[in-house]
């Protein structure tokens, strides 16, 4: 059955919380995304400084940050899916418990393969944020749930982009290793709070792990909206990440000939994506999320050009980074709140094939950007931008028409 033959039925309300939900909890949700998910980037303004204390290569220990991603990867594969049938605080607390011991594992590590081990084991247990996202947008009213989601976002942005810029900090003037007792630390705290302001949940449905494994691809094969988001956000975050993988190439090049440290703080324009995101929740939860993608595409399409003139001017290349990383932030929000009111009994998976799918997406478009660079220069990089967010403007029409006949079907 094609897309246009299936029509969805509209989306049903599934009880989960046994007590009311306060409003704090979602605040302290977005904290405990920020400082969890940090975890898995913390290696990589460290990189250095671990091979002057291990008495390593900088190129030996790019090994660590490879670890944390595959880690992290492999966690919201086989850990995150459990989020549709357990319930979320005992997960949540194996989650953190076992980051935290991790964390003090790579701070005591004596050697390279130790430290690698421990950011493996971190990046697969840190993958609280991926549980913590369908969870808020399950406890939220349905006339919020956009906004919730966009704060939580905006939480998860901000580790990222901290934990480069203060772990780097902290690294230089601590050493490496204070960095991952102050990351246990923030994780301990966070998790915390978040944990006693949870409330009490009701029965969760029953499935074996390994059905609940083999449920996902039936997921995607059975669920047209989960297939345009997947493709759309796929489209979308490859483009982001073409341009962002290289970005440091082509700073370090005439005219700018910046370091790998400056070029780093072009990631803190990478914020005014959390400044706007709860705007673009506002708007989801009143207009629908089919907007926001479109114009979330066509400002990564519109980025890529300006990427293309910042070769040679850097207000172009602010611009360009600014465009890019409000899209994805855009496009992050619309595409979850949007599978997450399509599949209430799912949101686990469902949020699992989505982030699989954006990864799968990224890796694939670093790799050929990293290609493209090496044979065309930055121009080529920037093409390569612009197809990934044609293809996904391609994909708009067909999701219209889909959400289009959800609410006529919903009010019929």
């Amino acid at each position: 059955m094609s897309d246009s033959d299936t029509i969805p039925a509209p989306p049903k309300p599934v009880p989960s919380a046994t007590a009311p939900v306060r409003p704090v909890l979602f605040l302290a949700m977005a904290v405990c995304a920020g400082a969890t998910v940090a975890n898995v980037y913390l290696a990589q303004p460290l990189l250095t400084l671990f091979a002057h204390g291990l008495g390593v290569s900088s190129s030996s220990a790019g090994i660590v940050v490879t670890c944390a991603q595959l880690g992290y990867a492999a966690g919201i594969l086989f850990l995150v899916p459990l989020g549709d049938i357990r319930s979320r605080r005992p997960l949540l607390t194996v989650m953190l418990s076992g980051t935290v011991l991790a964390l003090l594992m790579a701070a005591a590590a004596p050697a390279l393969s130790v430290l690698a081990a421990a950011a493996a084991l971190i990046g697969g247990v840190t993958v609280i944020p991926q549980v913590l996202v369908p969870l808020a947008a399950e406890l939220a009213p349905p006339e919020r749930r956009a906004s919730v989601v966009a704060n939580v976002q905006i939480g998860l942005m901000s580790g990222i982009i901290g934990s480069r810029v203060i772990g780097g900090l902290v690294g230089e003037a601590l050493g490496w290793r204070a960095v991952y007792l102050l990351a246990a630390v923030l994780t301990a705290l966070s998790g915390l709070v978040t944990l006693a302001l949870l409330p009490r949940e009701g029965a969760r449905q029953a499935m074996p792990y390994g059905r609940l494994l083999a449920s996902l691809p039936a997921l995607l094969r059975q669920e047209p909206a989960l297939r345009h988001s997947c493709l759309m956000h796929g489209a979308l975050f490859g483009a982001y990440t073409t341009t962002w993988t290289t970005l440091v190439f082509a700073l370090a090049q005439e005219p700018y000939h910046y370091s790998s440290a400056t070029a780093g703080l072009f990631g803190l324009v990478g914020l005014a994506g959390a400044f706007v995101a709860p705007w673009a929740g506002r708007y989801i939860d009143r207009k629908g999320a089919a907007p926001i993608i479109a114009v979330s595409l066509a400002m990564t399409l519109l980025s890529a050009g300006a990427y293309a003139l910042g070769g040679n001017t850097l207000v172009f290349m602010l611009l360009a980074v600014l465009l890019a990383n409000v899209a994805v932030q855009w496009s992050q929000i619309a595409n979850q709140a949007r599978i997450f009111s399509y599949l209430p009994e799912s949101r686990s998976r469902a949020n699992t094939v989505y982030m699989v799918a954006a990864f799968l997406s990224g890796a694939i478009a670093a790799a050929l950007a990293s290609a493209c660079f090496s044979w065309h220069g930055w121009g080529a990089v920037c093409a390569l931008q612009a197809v990934l967010a044609i293809a996904g403007l391609l994909a708009v029409p067909t999701m219209r028409r889909y959400d289009g006949r959800g609410a006529a079907s919903a009010t019929a």
